[in-house]
Order: C-alpha cells, then sequence, then structure tokens
C-alpha cells in the first residue's frame, strides 16, 4: 500500500525505517507495486531519500500468481541480504513464499491477514476476538454477510461503485484465494519460514503465538527534532485536537464529539479541531456546535507540528484496537498532554495520570470529565505534556527505535 506522501501510518513507518537504516550505511531499495484502481497504490508524488522501484499491475494481473512473480524478478536484480516484506493484505503471504532462499521479516501494521476487513470489527461493529487462524468461516461471513464472494467478485469485474477500500480488500482476498478454506494453513506454514515477524503491540503478538518462534514487538516512532514543542499562538479559548481520519467511525470521533457537546452546555471556552477527508461536509455540524467545532482539512505530516502546538489537549479516542498510535506519540512530542482509549496500542504509550488519562473506549461521560480536568488545570497539562515529551524522546524517537530494534535484527543474521 505504500505510496508517498503518506495517507496513513504504514507508510510513514517504511520511509522512516528505509531512510534510517541507508543513514547508517544500508543499501536500500524499496519495491512498491503500482496498482490504481481503486486507490493511489504505488503513487510517488515527492521523492524519497532512498530509491523506490514501482512495478506496474493491474486487476487481472494482481494475484497469488502474477504478483509474487514480478515482484521478485525485479528484488532478485538487485540481490539483497534481507527481503522486508512490509504493507499489504492478504497477497503478503504469498509474495513471502516466493523469497524462500532469501533472509526475510514479515511486518504487521494491524490485522492484515488475521482480519479479512482488516480491523478485527465484526458485523456487528464490535471488537471481535476471532481470526483467520481461529474460525475462518465465520470470518468470511462477517465479511461478505448475505452478499457473498461471488457477488463480491462481480463488483470488482464491473468496478462497481462503492468504497474503494472495500473493494480493494475484496480483490485482494479472491486474488489471494483467500476463500478457499486451505487458506488459513497455507499463511501458517509460510509465516513459519521466515527469519521472524514483527509487529506493534503485545496483544498482536498473542495473536500469532504458535505461528512463529521469533516474533517481535517493535514500536513505530516520530521524529523528535520535527516535533517538538514550539510557542503557541495565543488564543482565547483552549484547543482540544483530534487529528486522524476522524471520518473512519472506528477512531471514535463521534464519542469526542458527544463529550464536548455535553460540555458545551456547561462551558464556552474551548474549540474542537479535528481532520478529516476532504468528503466531510461541514453542514454535518449542529448548528450549536459551529462556532466551537473547527474542521480542518486533511493535513500533510509537515504542518503536523504546528497544528499539535497550536492545541491544548490531544484526544485519540479509539473504539478499535489500534495497532500502535502514532498520533499519541506526536501529540506527546510536541508536550501535549493526550486523553486515549484503554485499548491495543495506546495500551502501551499512555501512562494515566503521568503523561495523559485513559477512558474506557466509547464512554463519553468519562472522556467529557478527563477533558474538563485537563481544561480546568493548566499546571496539569504542563506537567503531562512534559512526561509526554521525555517519554517520546526516551522512548519513541526514531533514532533509537532503529538503533534498538532495527540495527541488531539485520546484525545478528
Amino acid at each position: 500500500m505504500f505510496r508517498w506522501p503518506p495517507s496513513g501510518g504504514a507508510s510513514l513507518d517504511i520511509k522512516e525505517v528505509a531512510s534510517r537504516l541507508r543513514k547508517r550505511g544500508f543499501d536500500v531499495k524499496l519495491f512498491a507495486p503500482y496498482f490504481t484502481e481503486y486507490l493511489p497504490r504505488g503513487v510517488i508524488e515527492a521523492k524519497p531519500s532512498f530509491p523506490v522501484e514501482t512495478i506496474p499491475f493491474n486487476k487481472f494481473t494482481f494475484n497469488f500468481y502474477h504478483l509474487p512473480k514480478k515482484i521478485k524478478k525485479q528484488v532478485d536484480k538487485f540481490k539483497p541480504d534481507f527481503v522486508y516484506i512490509a504493507d499489504g493484505y492478504n497477497l503478503k503471504p504469498w509474495v513471502l513464499s516466493a523469497f524462500s532462499g532469501y533472509n526475510t521479516f514479515f511486518r504487521f501494521y494491524a490485522y492484515e491477514i488475521l482480519c479479512i476487513t482488516y480491523n478485527l470489527i465484526n458485523e456487528k461493529g464490535e471488537n471481535c476476538n476471532n481470526s483467520l487462524f481461529l474460525d475462518y468461516r465465520k470470518c468470511i461471513r462477517c465479511k461478505f454477510q448475505n452478499n457473498g464472494v461471488i457477488k463480491a467478485f462481480a463488483k470488482i469485474l464491473m468496478n462497481k461503485k462503492t468504497d474503494p477500500f472495500y473493494l480493494l480488500l475484496s480483490q485482494e482476498f479472491i486474488a489471494s484465494l483467500s476463500f478457499l478454506s486451505s487458506y488459513p494453513e497455507r499463511v501458517r506454514s509460510i509465516l513459519k519460514k521466515t527469519n521472524g515477524i514483527i509487529v506493534y503491540n503485545n496483544y498482536l503478538k498473542s495473536l500469532l503465538a504458535g505461528i512463529n518462534d521469533n516474533i517481535m514487538v517493535f514500536p513505530s516512532g516520530v521524529d523528535t527534532k520535527t516535533f517538538k514543542p514550539e510557542q503557541k499562538i495565543k488564543n482565547r479559548k483552549k484547543v482540544i485536537l483530534m487529528t486522524g481520519r476522524t471520518s473512519y467511525s472506528p477512531k471514535g470521533f463521534s464519542v469526542l464529539r458527544n463529550a464536548c457537546k455535553e460540555l458545551l452546555r456547561k462551558r464556552d471556552d474551548f474549540l474542537l479541531y479535528f481532520t478529516a477527508d476532504p468528503e466531510f461536509e461541514i453542514n454535518n455540524l449542529e448548528e450549536k456546535e459551529k462556532n466551537n467545532f473547527i474542521f480542518i482539512d486533511w493535513v500533510p505530516q509537515s504542518r503536523l507540528p504546528l497544528l499539535y502546538n497550536n492545541s491544548d489537549i490531544c484526544v485519540v479516542p479509539s473504539t478499535w484496537r489500534e495497532p500502535f498510535g502514532i498520533t499519541a506519540i506526536e501529540a506527546m512530542a510536541c508536550g501535549k498532554p493526550v486523553i486515549a482509549s484503554k485499548i491495543g496500542g495506546l495500551e502501551e504509550i499512555i501512562e494515566d495520570g503521568k503523561n495523559g488519562f485513559f477512558i474506557e473506549p466509547g464512554n463519553v461521560r468519562s472522556l467529557m470529565q478527563k477533558l474538563e480536568i485537563l481544561l480546568e488545570n493548566e499546571d496539569m497539562r504542563i506537567r503531562m505534556g512534559e512526561e509526554g515529551r521525555k517519554k517520546a524522546e526516551r522512548e519513541y524517537d526514531w533514532d533509537k527505535i532503529i538503533d534498538n530494534f532495527y540495527m541488531p535484527l539485520f546484525k545478528n543474521i
């Protein structure tokens, strides 16, 4: 799924790891499928600091047969010592299987492969405890419900207008033969042979227990030289900030919105800033919200530090098991207190009462109360922000991530 500029944390993670390994003397090259049928996969609009080779595909060649062959053909010319399988979905194991003669590492950025819908959320919108390696038939029922695989295939062939991400996942599901009952065992066999599997958090590691003897938890990082505390623009009202894809319901914007609506009944001394896709309609806001809720169009990476620094409180109200929580560490690096849901990778980032507060996922009242505590207490905001900055520098600075995790990984083979 790599593209640049990035649209999500995985592309940013790949860029940071590749560029910083290159600075340390590694000869790094990224091979990315160019497949833009549904989303701008492989589109490079700004050149990264390392070479990228894009390999063209269409919906008839982006499959279990052609994809591994075409990628391996180009990688063989490069003759690497290590092959790092990065962002993708159900076709990733097939790509890995093509490199059996190489030292390989397989990176999970979320729940790709383990969940057909990518996010471990079931058809009722609840966090799911099932996975590829448990009850696979249940996964298929959840994904297609009453539509069936054949109808999904028809939508792909006819380019039927629907959510492009749904089409992309459906195309990979079919093109990888994931609908076959043998797929889970095939994936298990392929993953068992790689040198190591890298994940973001211990929960994801537990889901993969027994699949491979070398499952490693590597956090993502933040550039603490770019994301750093700066002078805040003076504002009469305090600013609550939520960044990321707020239009994606599991990110929990509705929880934050409802908490702030409740706060507005009691006080009018704050603004809620939130980022969203360009398709977000300002008319979605109620009249009484429009003076206090400020919609910000999608913000490029270069402008994010300014956005964080002009806020007072950052909120990550996710209702799904966030694999990591990059927005939390970006806010911490800028010296801001973070209120986050106690779920997924966020549980390993926030220290409740020290650099922020936890809330139970979806708990509007708890979020409102924590917001009110921080709105009332400037000294607490400053103290928590300072603690967050220290933790970001100590544990999540990208150079430390590379030196503490990736350098030993490649040196020990």
